[in-house]
């Protein structure tokens, strides 16, 4: 059994220090109960991450509220999203971090780069990196 949401009007979404204006004039967004491994098979999951040590990093990124059930990431930038792909793909030895993790999040692998690069120098994300640094170990 699965949840509906039913969605109208008019909404701002600040990500990234950019404004986007959505209006909205009648929307359903269906959701339904699936583990992150019966959802991630159905986007063909990377082998990579078909191991019994990346389930466990993962369940742990889910219990912090990093990612959610569906290892996606849970409301985080996209400066974000590059930290925790290249902190993940460290720790466990994947090469390809970028088409790994952008095939996973459905995100383009060099925009995951580049949101990764443009983390350098920024406050927030030194405070990201030791949440992660906690959380990872």
């Amino acid at each position: 059994m699965g949840n509906t949401i039913n969605v109208q009007g008019s909404y701002i979404d600040i990500h990234d220090n950019e404004n986007v204006y959505l209006s909205v004039d009648k929307a359903e967004v269906r959701m339904g109960q699936q583990t992150a491994v019966e959802n991630c098979k159905k986007r063909s999951l990377p082998e990579v991450l078909m191991t019994e040590r990346v389930k466990e990093m993962m369940t742990g990124l889910v219990d912090a509220n990093i990612l959610t059930d569906q290892w996606q990431p849970a409301g985080l930038s996209g400066t974000e999203c590059g930290l925790l792909a290249k902190a993940i793909s460290e720790r466990l030895g994947i090469k390809g971090v970028w088409q790994v993790f952008g095939s996973l999040w459905g995100e383009k692998p060099e925009t995951l780069r580049s949101y990764f690069n443009k983390s350098y120098g920024q406050k927030k994300s030194l405070a990201f990196q030791d949440k992660l640094k906690n959380i990872l170990g």
